[in-house]
């Protein structure tokens, strides 16, 4: 196109930026893992946050604040009351009695048909047998009364017997009757049918009668109630019949008793006390009872109740609230640790670090949840148990925000208040600031009295300055002197009960987080540890060696910052796979003996001396190192170059060029890698330095200056520090450090006289 102006000379600038531009560019991270984590914890701590707990944030036994008011008008009821009443109820309820509908139908059918059969009867001895035995009180009056009635006055007679006496006077059998007598119920309910609607009448239990009963009472009742219809003579014969009979007109029916009772428990209405709104329902300082906290409770359950009644979404919109603060606070985690690319290194750490705050804040919501009054004991200390590992697995800021985080997650799903916050920020704070490191087990202790003293001050400092103030302010902290005492108590004992789980724990932690703490280091720099004294007896020079690099390399790393622990650890064990052949490194040669490379071709000692990597990283694994050493024996050479057998090499070739190939530096360099932190990086240079200025016959503090600068600038030019975040500053002051501490080490010393010469004053200077 015409407006688009090119050229050779800018087509070569374009493709030179854009190689710029795509060495700069960061390589695209995979935020898939990322995502995962986020979501599975988003959903483990809104199901923990969700978790029922308790409904008000106050137990029995507590103080409270302020005055606890209701906030709406309700009856509150007495329910204990109400179901011993119940209880009661069934226990006095009538026993139902069903009417036996095959004896009412005989009996009526044979007292029907008695006059009947006797209507032409005019003596006794006419009667027939079948009716004197029926009736064994026939005789010549009862049966003139018999006859005196007519046909339809008698039948209407007998159907009031039938429907009124019989049913008045129920006949039992003799267990059943001893059923009734033992029930706490003084009373039977009477039913003509199976249904408790059909009932009769309900009687008092002394009025059934058992089968052949012979008391006085019992006969005279029924006697009683028979002659209100027929003549006495008649009662008398009919009375005598009745308690004959053979089969209860009325018989016990269990499952209508049982449901019967049930009715009347649940007719039962539990005894009310209105409760008006505002009203006070425990006074500011009072100790809760257990009264108490259940007017607290039904004030609650009646808030929601009316809230729920004018906004009937209400539930679901608290809990879309309360998982979008769980959301807020798990993306703000989530993105802190992203954007911090040395946080989280890999994907197990990142699992780890999300299983460690979902550990500890189920432990807080768990414990607190079963002993509601410890909340400043055991919802403080899982805050603060995050904060120290993560202080120890990764770095104070990480540790500080991620516990930050942690603290207010846990502060909203214990539903408690910026006070609580505060302590445990607290807490947070004086872990993340001085647990630097932890080089002694007294450290973590000390550092734990330091944090309980700061919250134990601070849970004072926020009781005092709410001890007096407005009714309704809805304060979590309790404004008891007694109260603050009580939970600052508590606050403080979190702190040294923490820093000692967290001392008991501390390998576990190195195991999963695959860190290192400087406590395990120091216990690594011990002479007696089986890999160390292998090497001080099997190769001395090489151990020698190490032990000079080790100082080195810890002058050098504090000088710039980085864990000089660390880099002394790494030089005591860098060189341990010297130990497979360690006649074949010069510093295990005796003085004038042979060199066993002067036997062997340059490749051969080659495989030789780059091999020691390899079997060191080995032995490292067989003897269990650490994944931080281990990075020393790897990377303490790089990819640097195998001077003395390249050169060698290339001697040889241009003697014989005929027969020998061409040879190039990359085939004498060692595999790698390139050293990959601060700290590998420097014992690269301590090595590098010390067997170069060891190799100088008198080490002169210029001579050394002259070398160390000399390697450091080969290995930069070389870029074996491309790999690591060393800046030419960092360079600077190492050299500065390794000029010094090797010209301590390399220091002159004075010639002592023999025995037979007299010393000079000026010798005798020097040596006081």
């Amino acid at each position: 196109m015409w407006f688009r102006k090119t050229s050779a000379r800018r087509e070569a600038i374009r493709a030179d930026v854009a190689e710029v531009e795509s060495l700069e560019r960061t390589p695209r991270r995979k935020y898939a893992p990322v995502i995962l984590i986020t979501f599975v914890f988003f959903l483990l701590a809104t199901a923990i946050q969700l978790w029922p707990g308790t409904e008000i944030p106050y137990g029995i036994g507590d103080v409270a604040p302020m005055d606890l008011r209701s906030p709406i008008s309700f009856t509150v009821f007495n329910v204990e009351a109400a179901e011993r009443l119940r209880e009661a109820r069934k226990a006095t309820s009538p026993a139902v009695l069903v009417a036996n509908e095959a004896a009412f139908e005989r009996i009526y059918a044979q007292l029907s048909s008695l006059r009947t059969n006797l209507r032409d009867v005019h003596s006794v001895d006419q009667i027939p047998p079948p009716v004197l035995e029926l009736f064994p009180g026939l005789n010549a009056a009862t049966l003139a009364d018999l006859q005196s009635y007519t046909d339809t006055a008698y039948h209407n007679a007998v159907r009031t017997f039938i429907t009124d006496t019989l049913l008045r006077n129920p006949f039992v059998t003799p267990e059943e009757w001893e059923y009734l007598r033992t029930r706490p119920a003084y009373d039977v309910k009477i039913l003509r049918f199976t249904d408790l609607k059909d009932a009769v009448a309900e009687l008092p239990r002394g009025q059934v009668i058992k089968l052949g009963a012979t008391d006085s009472a019992s006969i005279a009742e029924v006697k009683h109630d028979v002659a209100s219809i027929f003549s006495l003579r008649l009662a008398d014969l009919f009375t005598t019949y009745l308690l004959k009979q053979s089969e209860p007109t009325f018989s016990l029916n269990s499952k209508l008793t049982e449901l019967l009772a049930q009715e009347r428990a649940e007719g039962v209405q539990a005894p009310g006390k209105p409760i008006m709104e505002n009203d006070v329902i425990v006074r500011r300082g009072t100790i809760i009872d257990e009264y108490q906290h259940k007017l607290l409770r039904e004030a609650q359950a009646a808030s929601e109740r009316q809230l729920k009644i004018l906004h009937p979404w209400s539930p679901l919109l608290s809990l879309l609230g309360q998982a979008l603060v769980v959301a807020i606070l798990t993306i703000a985690g989530s993105l802190y640790v992203t954007r911090m690319k040395s946080v989280v290194t890999s994907v197990r750490q990142g699992w780890a670090l999300a299983c460690l705050m979902l550990l500890t804040l189920f432990i807080a919501r768990g414990s607190v949840a079963l002993l509601p009054r410890s909340v400043f004991v055991l919802g403080v200390a899982p805050t603060l148990l995050t904060a120290i590992i993560l202080v120890i697995a990764f770095s104070q800021r990480t540790s500080l925000a991620l516990a930050g985080l942690h603290a207010l997650l846990v502060t909203f799903t214990l539903g408690q208040g910026v006070e609580f916050f505060l302590i445990t920020l607290t807490g947070v704070t004086v872990f993340c600031f001085m647990l630097t490191e932890i080089r002694t087990r007294g450290r973590l202790i000390e550092v734990g009295v330091f944090a309980s003293g700061a919250m134990f001050s601070i849970t004072w400092a926020l009781g005092l300055a709410h001890l007096v103030g407005s009714i309704w302010n809805p304060w979590v902290v309790p404004t008891d002197l007694h109260a603050i005492g009580s939970n600052s108590l508590w606050a403080a004992a979190s702190g040294v009960l923490v820093a000692m789980f967290a001392l008991a724990i501390l390998p576990l932690v190195e195991s999963i987080f695959k860190i290192t703490t400087a406590m395990t280091l120091l216990e690594l720099c011990d002479a007696s540890k089986p890999l160390l004294r292998r090497l001080s007896q099997e190769a001395p020079g090489t151990f020698n060696h190490s032990l000079i690099v080790g100082v080195m390399a810890e002058a050098a790393g504090n000088a710039v910052g980085a864990n000089g622990l660390l880099c002394r650890v790494g030089a005591y064990y860098h060189d341990v796979g010297k130990l497979s052949k360690p006649l074949y490194f010069i510093e295990n040669q005796t003085a004038g003996g042979p060199n066993r490379h002067e036997k062997l071709s340059p490749a051969m000692s080659l495989l030789i001396i780059v091999g020691h990597v390899k079997d060191g990283i080995e032995l490292a694994r067989e003897y269990g190192l650490p994944a931080d050493i281990q990075q020393f024996i790897a990377q303490h050479h790089g990819t640097t170059l195998v001077e003395f057998f390249y050169h060698a090499a290339r001697r040889k070739q241009e003697q014989d060029p005929a027969d020998s190939p061409a040879i190039s530096d990359t085939e004498f360099r060692y595999p790698g890698p390139k050293p990959l932190s601060r700290e590998t990086a420097i014992l690269m240079i301590c090595d590098g330095a010390e067997s170069m200025v060891r190799s100088i016959d008198e080490p002169a503090p210029g001579r050394v200056e002259a070398a160390v600068h000399s390697l450091i600038m080969k290995r930069l030019m070389d870029g074996q520090f491309s790999e690591c975040a060393l800046t030419l500053r960092d360079l600077s002051i190492i050299e500065e450090t390794l000029v010094r501490t090797l010209a301590g080490i390399h220091h002159g010393r004075v010639a002592y006289p023999s025995a037979d010469a007299e010393p000079t004053p000026s010798t005798v200077a020097k040596l006081a």
